[in-house]
């Protein structure tokens, strides 16, 4: 376990060496470098890290955005990929595991950040390590209760693709304390997609789990039961204790979730899902595919043809493969919400995997598996790899 100032002191650690290492490394003159600057849960000051007989290992990932000028030379992904592993390596050296994200982004990207979930918290919480200290001012300012409502059920449909592994594997989590991080990043997340919604959001983990308790205990003076939507006592509970554990992770876990918690936490994510689709639109029913064709119907034409034109360009011109299958499944949706279909279909349909489940999982996907899936974790797997090749760090 590491404690709260050994985790500050890692973190501090670990910043040092990522702008030491970026600086040494950093791969062209033609492309200068104005700031390296640090965001999410790190900038915060709510890193999580667990010490053991080999080091000191990050729980989630430290997300970096190396801001260059409009007028810079393309940034090479080939020259990306050695700059983290550069980066890597000097980290292993000073004992530390973590994985590392240093993102180019070009000003003109920070000056055109709309009022979404990441924009906001980059522009309140960011830190630049190096370089120009106003280069987060290019970032435009919006309120809190700006964030649109679809980014709360991004952010949850996303936690729930990540948590696939863990829900399909055969034991409910490793051994390890990290086995079960994806399942504190989710009530973390619940917590956080709920606030956006519910117009109580803060940007912060602690300050996000005392609004839901003070939403709890307000609701209940006032007699109502202590429920709206997702808000309950037993919910506020659990995302304080989720809360504790990734500001001072510890080996004892389990204690943190109790008995039958996985089961309880698929539960709680499919309900806050079932209420922010009714949120988003406007429709009581309590049966999750009305609501989800509901949802499907809203989506403009326009969107979903951006969605398959960002996978094209992330694929580096399409697989022409691949055409057919695209041209059938655009009809209905993007590939984000085909993603998104395959890993509730994985979770949530009784028993998961059995039958044929697995085949219409698999021929909803935009990048098909290698081979006809065996397992619902082999399938878990490919719904994850389509996630982080086609709609990971977009909004697309």
């Amino acid at each position: 376990m590491a404690s709260p100032a050994a985790s500050a002191g890692l973190s501090e650690l670990l910043e040092r060496a990522v702008v030491s290492a970026t600086l040494m490394h950093w791969p062209s003159a033609s492309t200068p470098l104005r700031a390296v600057i640090l965001a999410g849960s790190l900038a915060r000051g709510e890193g999580s890290w667990l010490e053991d007989g080999s080091g000191a290992r990050l729980l989630g990932d430290a997300e970096l955005l190396c801001l260059i000028p409009d007028s810079a030379a393309p940034f090479r992904p080939a020259a990306q990929g050695a700059l983290q592993e550069h980066v890597a390596q000097r980290l292993a050296s000073e004992g530390m595991r973590a994985e590392i994200t240093l993102t180019p982004v070009r000003e003109r990207y920070l000056r055109t950040l709309p009022a979404h979930l990441f924009g906001y918290e980059l522009r309140q919480t960011g830190r630049v390590l190096w370089g120009d200290r106003q280069a987060l001012t290019l970032v435009p300012e919006h309120a809190a209760r700006a964030l649109p409502r679809e980014d709360a059920w991004r952010l949850l449909a996303n936690r729930l693709v990540e948590v696939l592994p863990a829900a399909m594997a055969a034991e409910p989590a490793a051994a390890a304390p990290w086995g079960f991080y994806p399942w504190v990043k989710l009530y973390l997340d619940m917590a956080t997609s709920y606030l956006i919604i519910a117009g109580e959001y803060a940007p912060s983990y602690a300050a996000r789990a005392r609004r839901l308790r003070g939403l709890v205990e307000r609701r209940l003076a006032a007699g109502g039961g202590g429920e709206s939507g997702m808000v309950t006592r037993a919910f506020a509970q659990q995302v304080e204790a989720c809360t504790a554990w990734k500001l001072a992770p510890h080996a004892e876990i389990g204690r943190v979730f109790g008995s039958g918690w996985r089961a309880r936490a698929l539960h709680d994510a499919r309900a806050l899902w079932i209420w922010e689709m009714q949120q988003l639109t406007a429709d009581e029913s309590a049966n999750p595919a009305e609501l989800w064709e509901g949802w499907l119907r809203q989506q403009p034409r326009r969107a979903r043809l951006h969605g398959w034109a960002s996978a094209v360009r992330r694929l580096g011109g399409g697989r022409p493969g691949l055409w057919p299958r695209w041209l059938r499944l655009a009809r209905r949706a993007s590939p984000r919400h085909w993603i998104y279909q395959a890993a509730m279909d994985l979770l949530y349909e009784p028993p998961p995997g059995q039958g044929g489940a697995l085949t219409r999982c698999a021929a909803r996907l935009p990048l098909p598996p290698p081979h006809p899936p065996r397992t619902a974790a082999e399938l878990a797997g490919c719904v994850v790899n389509n996630f982080h090749c086609l709609a990971h760090s977009t909004r697309a």
